[in-house]
């Protein structure tokens, strides 16, 4: 018999298909008997961090990774034993593991809880925590499987996730969102390269042609009104912004309010003239040189970039390489 499982791969682009409590949500929602697997040890190097899952359905149905595909198949079988013997379990592969024909080829050790008891209610309440943007945590007993959602501590990320005391953590930062204020084809390429990715996108413009090249490429829904701008001080420590103007005299009011908020990535097109004259501007405005360095300009990894497409990979690589030293990314 030929044992085949169906990988959930979302619609929403690479990151979202890393989120495996919406699909888990969804299957649970559905009637379907379900577990959540996740990474709570690593000896050893291991392609994955503490804190990653899978979820799994009784038909063998999954969402996320643990490996670089040698592993799955094996975790998508142990879920569903577990969810068929009602009990939750914690299982060794690779190094030290009694499943001597499960290989990992980077040769570490990797315990992963197999928990078939997580309610609805709890995964619920983590997706509507996410949508209002308040980072939250869950907390589960390994040794009764009882599980708990409570909020996060300011600055929690995904590296914080642990094994301690006989307790699961296992945290869930806000995902990574993208505010792009401006015009132009450098604006509608990022857009289109950011959405793809499965960023969280909002764009502010008030260009007739800008708006309408958007709505071409599908991204209508995420256009906002330009009175959004006067929140941009509000914004939190898991958003970035990026700024396309040709005309620089409408930034400092924009890049005035994005200093004064946690914003992890601040970006802006222009030269290096242009930049140095931005920079007079804002210190003339009493911002000190601790504010003015956290403006990447000119704006990109990817030096004398000219092309919308080459704009848009340079500053989306810079953009997920700041992400990731802020563990918002794995």
């Amino acid at each position: 018999m030929t044992l085949t499982f169906q990988r959930f791969l979302s619609p929403a682009g690479l990151l979202s298909d890393e989120d495996v409590i919406a699909p888990l949500h969804k299957w649970q929602a559905e009637g379907k008997r379900t577990a959540l697997v996740t990474l709570i040890g690593v000896e050893g190097g291991a392609p994955r961090h503490v804190g990653a899952q899978m979820a799994v359905a009784e038909d063998g149905s999954y969402a996320g990774y643990m490996s670089g595909g040698c592993l799955e198949q094996a975790v998508v079988l142990e879920a569903q034993g577990v969810i068929n013997s009602g009990q939750n379990r914690i299982v060794r592969y690779g190094k030290g593991s009694p499943y001597f024909d499960v290989k990992l080829p980077c040769g570490s050790g990797l315990d992963l809880y197999f928990d078939q008891n997580i309610s609805l209610g709890c995964v619920a309440d983590i997706l509507a925590r996410r949508a209002r943007r308040e980072p939250c945590v869950l907390e589960t007993v390994l040794a009764t499987g009882v599980s708990t959602v409570k909020k996060c501590a300011e600055g929690c990320d995904a590296a914080q996730s642990v094994r301690h005391d006989g307790a699961l953590r296992r945290v869930y930062p806000n995902a990574v969102r993208l505010v792009l204020i401006g015009n132009g084809p450098g604006l509608v390429g990022l857009a289109v390269l950011a959405a793809a990715t499965g960023i969280e996108l909002r764009i502010i413009t008030s260009d007739d042609a800008t708006r309408a090249e958007l709505e071409a490429s599908g991204l209508a829904q995420n256009l906002v009104p330009a009175s959004e701008s006067d929140n941009l001080a509000q914004l939190d420590a898991a958003t970035a912004a990026v700024l396309f103007f040709h005309a620089h005299d409408q930034e400092p009011d924009l890049l005035g309010a994005l200093l004064k908020s946690k914003s992890f990535y601040i970006g802006a097109i222009g030269n290096h003239a242009v930049h140095r004259e931005r920079l007079a501007v804002l210190a003339a405005r009493g911002f000190a040189l601790s504010d003015l360095t956290r403006i990447r300009a000119p704006v990109g990894s990817i030096l004398g970039a000219k092309s919308k497409a080459t704009l848009a990979i340079g500053v989306l690589a810079e953009l997920m390489a700041e992400a990731k030293a802020f563990n918002l990314v794995s």
